[in-house]
């Protein structure tokens, strides 16, 4: 008898972020039949109004990005053209179809990667299939064309460009009326037999192209120049370049037939031609912008809730009685301050959340091979990895490679995200990370009697240096990896006018992060040309997103230590340090972070790797910015076991760079910057250890006084 496992509860809301009395919608999975939803403030760990009865279904995630216009002509003679650059064979591969419902116009790849092209209807089929494979990293015109005649219909495909090959087909009965169609490029109905590769510029004509007309467009790359020449015969060309990145791609023959960019495709990408123009788009059978899922109830954020970290938990079953693996699923909702503001603003870095949202271990061993250089740890799974590495239908993170080759650039928050969850731990130190990590630190503020409002990365690109300055004292989370251009302006903004900066983590203020409003909680990272692993083709850095260029905040000049004091240095798992004192630590203006501790070293334990220096850690440098007068409180150096690797950036300076340094910058207006420069502080925060509870404590009650820090 074949097991069937059980579905595993899934869920996910339309909004990382709500104001209170604001509606939410929870789209849900599971196994059929009866479940609840609740609602529970997951920082004062307290069930909020009753279970909502609900019902939820197994929901199917459909994968893969494509384009899709609907109501086309499918004329009785005509022809579906594109560009083609295949990233991989093994599998049959729809790259165009045209589809009236009574009768379909396939384009497609065979396991070889050799082109046909079939003509479907209820009289029977016509086929065309050429010889040749076409060159995986090479352009191909693909030119499908067709004539319905009193004599009988015509089937033809040509290739161009890397390979010159012509097939043709001859039916009699097969009747071809005009009617009206549906045309996917990349995909056939329903997600099915997924194109990998880039494709541009692909249009349809009322007229049947010659192989001399298919000669013609080879020399024809760009959508003006193949409008141009194509004329009144045009039903509709789709040209990337028109609006790169958005959610339809134009079309640019005049008729208005734009397409759908399901799953959003990557665009920005040079296309055929020399002339470097961004017509070219990569489709991948692995791509998710939205799950879509039908709502399954809606929630309301409490009017009185105030500004927290609620938890909407979806469970299996008519009773709320316990939890087995996989029978519920909790999301967090960031609640965002209405009213007047609490003194303190916690930060979460939610884009670094979106950037390692569903983080394999699968491709984390694939990037670093043996552990055994990075960790002394054993590796160890919970189901959740274990579900994680099996389901690749979940959506990519930042972190893996598709199965065809090739880096993830965009990352959604409409989907179910399983390692974001309150009691998630890290396969590489068994212990929290992201939020899991953060939610400690506002337990621990919450537990210690702090007023604060918990901000999203999204409020403070949108709300921008006015968020902010309405806080005496801002606190970033542990791992602040991934900021937009807005939140890092608004950041500075916030420090130059006098505010007290609380940089609590590791590896912040690193990548350049792109935010699209036509793309709602999502995010765009290119990292430019930073190893193997990470790098796009030249030239396509650029954010859709944005028009910015991407890769390291450091490579646009605006290094992590000019902001915070410190930048990422190195990362490893190995055994964490803590942080000795240095004598700047002892100065009459930075003697008070350490009021109350005798022991010169400060973090010798933790809940991640032991230690709090440890992780990704960040290093003071005044040649990449840390300020003048910014002083040296503690360091790390010398700590670290051989487990521990400088980044890339800064492999040429050896050891020397392979320690997290804490810092204290005061500033002329009466404002402070404090870091910790370790992923690893906060969970030491929420640990035993009463130094560094003592120190955090110590500066956060000193930034909240109204003087200036300094005195």
């Amino acid at each position: 008898m074949t097991h069937v496992p059980r579905p595993r509860v899934l869920a996910y809301l339309d909004r990382w972020s709500a104001a209170p009395g604001q509606r939410v919608s929870v789209h849900a999975s599971g196994p059929a039949g009866a479940a609840q939803v609740e609602v529970v403030d997951l920082v004062s760990q307290t069930v909020l109004g009753q279970a909502m009865p609900v019902t939820v279904e197994p929901r199917r995630l459909l994968t893969g990005s494509h384009l899709e216009a609907a109501g086309v002509p499918a004329p009785a003679r005509g022809s579906v053209a594109l560009w083609l650059r295949p990233h991989g064979a093994g599998a049959r591969q729809v790259v165009a179809e045209l589809d009236t419902g009574d009768r379909r116009l396939l384009i497609t790849l065979d396991e070889t990667g050799r082109p046909e092209t079939a003509l479907e209807t209820g009289s029977g089929v016509l086929r065309a299939g050429a010889g040749s494979v076409l060159p995986q990293g090479a352009w191909s015109l693909l030119v499908a064309a067709w004539t319905a005649e009193p004599r009988g219909t015509r089937l033809r495909l040509a290739i161009r460009g890397a390979v010159r090959d012509d097939a043709s087909a001859h039916r009699a009965d097969l009747p071809l009326p005009p009617a009206t169609a549906t045309l996917r490029f990349g995909a056939g109905s329903g997600h099915r037999d997924p194109y990998a590769g880039r494709l541009a510029l692909p249009l349809l004509t009322g007229d049947a192209l010659t192989p001399g007309d298919c000669d013609t467009l080879t020399g024809l790359t760009t959508g003006p120049a193949l409008a141009g020449h194509l004329g009144t015969g045009l039903l509709a060309l789709w040209d990337p370049a028109a609006d790169p990145g958005g959610p339809v791609v134009a079309d640019v023959s005049g008729n208005a037939r734009h397409a759908r960019a399901v799953n959003r495709p990557l665009a920005g990408l040079v296309g055929p031609g020399e002339d470097g123009s961004r017509t070219a788009l990569q489709l991948s059978p692995e791509d998710l912008d939205d799950a879509r899922w039908p709502r399954t109830c809606a929630v309301t954020v409490p009017a009185d809730a105030g500004s927290t970290v609620l938890g909407v938990r979806v469970r299996a079953g008519g009773d709320c009685q316990g939890d087995s693996h996989g029978d519920s699923h909790v999301v967090p909702l960031v609640v965002a301050p209405t009213g007047p503001a609490r003194p303190i603003a916690v930060v979460l870095p939610t884009f670094t959340y979106l950037a390692y949202a569903n983080h394999r271990q699968s491709s984390e061993a694939e990037y670093f091979g043996d552990y055994s250089h990075v960790t002394d740890r054993r590796i160890e799974l919970s189901g959740t990895d274990v579900y994680l590495n099996a389901h690749r239908d979940l959506g990519l993170s930042l972190y893996d490679q598709r199965r065809e080759g090739g880096p993830v650039y965009h990352s959604c928050g409409r989907r179910p995200v399983l390692n974001h969850t309150p009691d998630y731990r890290w396969w590489m130190t068994g212990a929290p990370r992201h939020f899991a990590a953060d939610l400690l630190l506002l337990r621990w503020l919450h537990a210690e009697g702090f007023a604060f409002d918990v901000l999203a990365d999204e409020d403070v690109h949108t709300g921008g240096a006015a968020l902010l300055a309405r806080y005496r004292v801002v606190l970033t989370g542990s791992h602040p990896e991934y900021v937009s251009a807005p939140e890092r302006e608004a950041v500075a903004a916030y420090v130059s006018g006098g505010g007290r900066l609380m940089y609590l983590g590791g590896n912040g203020f690193y990548w350049v992060t792109g935010v699209d409003p036509r793309h709602p909680n999502a995010i765009e990272v290119r990292r430019g040309h930073t190893g193997a692993w990470w790098d796009n083709e030249p030239g396509e850095d650029v954010l859709t997103s944005t028009g910015e260029p991407g890769g390291l905040w450091r490579e646009r000049g605006l290094a992590p230590q000019g902001l915070l004091g410190v930048g990422f240095t190195a990362q490893g798992w190995g055994p964490a340090p803590g942080f000795t004192r240095l004598p700047d630590s002892y100065r009459a203006e930075a003697a008070w972070v350490f009021a109350g501790i005798s022991d010169p070293v400060i973090g010798r334990h933790g809940l991640a790797l032991g230690g709090a220096a440890g992780d990704e850690i960040d290093r003071a440098d005044p040649d990449l910015g840390t300020p003048p007068g910014t002083l040296l409180l503690a360091t790390s150096a010398g700590g670290h076991s051989g487990h521990y690797q400088n980044a890339p950036e800064e492999a040429r300076l050896g050891a020397d760079a392979v320690r997290a340094d804490m810092t204290l910058r005061l500033t002329r207006a009466g404002g402070a910057v404090f870091a910790t420069g370790s992923v690893n502080w906060v969970a030491s925060l929420a640990c035993c250890d009463g130094d560094v509870r003592r120190v955090t404590r110590n500066v956060l009650s000193r930034f909240l006084s109204p003087k200036p820090s300094k005195e």
